[in-house]
């Protein structure tokens, strides 16, 4: 028994390692590829900078990282804000009262039915809308994230309301007098710290790393880019530069590494009070 547990660590440990191999890799090659002259990663693909240069960073500064970059980050803010501030909401709502009143079922069933239709079914008729209603801007993405956010969010809150906050303490919270709305804002808020979390990163990811409806609905006007949009022309524009192609990525990586490092020790967190309470 001993020796057959033994083996299988040993097999963990290989996979394992495997695994950060691959991932790591890659991620240390843009690292020290923005760094680089592009006749050093020409020359030297897996080697150190040499020279080591910050060159590529100063001519992404010049060609107006700041600007997209400051695009993506009001489209992420925004867009995560107004996602956690209104389905947690309608989560507890339809949460509460789905079992007993067939209406909230209902619309329930119809908010998460965005779950399941393919993005490239409805790509072009958005497009044209967005187009026509003079949307093609920063807050007609954001209008959107949110219409396709709310699906999968909604879906999150429901199921971790239903199973890990129970109606007692609705009940409870009644009983010391607190109306519908101090209940939700004082007892049922902060008790979804974990899936506040959870749909934090889920959805801060998406928003910052998204390319496809950028690229649909900002890409007709330069200053309107985002970053990963900036990285795709910007790419395309200087294709044999790889240098500051290289350094615009790790701009991109950074920021939202840093957001996910945060609130993932707020998941761990979250989770183990909800299981002392």
């Amino acid at each position: 028994m001993k020796k057959h547990k033994t083996l299988d660590n040993f097999w963990n440990y290989v996979l394992l390692s495997a695994g950060g191999f691959l991932i790591l890799i890659p991620l240390l090659v843009t690292v020290f590829s923005s760094f680089k002259t592009t006749k050093d990663i020409m020359e030297n693909f897996f080697s150190w900078p040499n020279p080591f240069t910050l060159d590529n960073y100063q001519r992404l500064l010049n060609d107006g990282i700041g600007s997209y970059f400051w695009n993506s980050t009001i489209i992420t803010v925004v867009s995560v804000a107004v996602v956690m501030l209104f389905v947690p909401a309608a989560a507890y709502s339809i949460a509460r009262n789905m079992s007993r009143k067939k209406a909230f079922a209902i619309m329930y069933s119809l908010l998460i039915l965005g779950i399941f239709v393919p993005f490239q079914v409805i790509m072009i008729p958005i497009t044209v809308m967005m187009n026509r209603l003079g949307l093609a801007n920063i807050w007609g993405l954001i209008i959107l994230y949110l219409t396709y956010a709310i699906p999968q969010t909604l879906f999150l809150y429901v199921g971790y309301i239903k199973m890990s906050v129970p109606d007692s303490l609705d009940e409870a919270a009644e009983i010391d007098g607190a109306d519908r709305f101090t209940t939700y804002f004082k007892v049922i808020f902060p008790m979804l710290k974990p899936m506040h979390a959870t749909t934090l990163i889920i959805n801060a990811l998406w928003f910052w790393n998204d390319f496809m409806l950028p690229l649909l609905i900002l890409n007709k006007d330069s200053k309107l880019w985002t970053l990963p949009l900036f990285q795709y022309n910007y790419t395309g524009q200087y294709f044999n530069d790889y240098g500051p192609s290289f350094a615009s990525y790790i701009v991109g990586i950074i920021t939202i590494t840093i957001v996910y490092l945060i609130f993932q020790k707020h998941i761990i967190s979250g989770m183990s009070n909800g299981a002392v309470k």
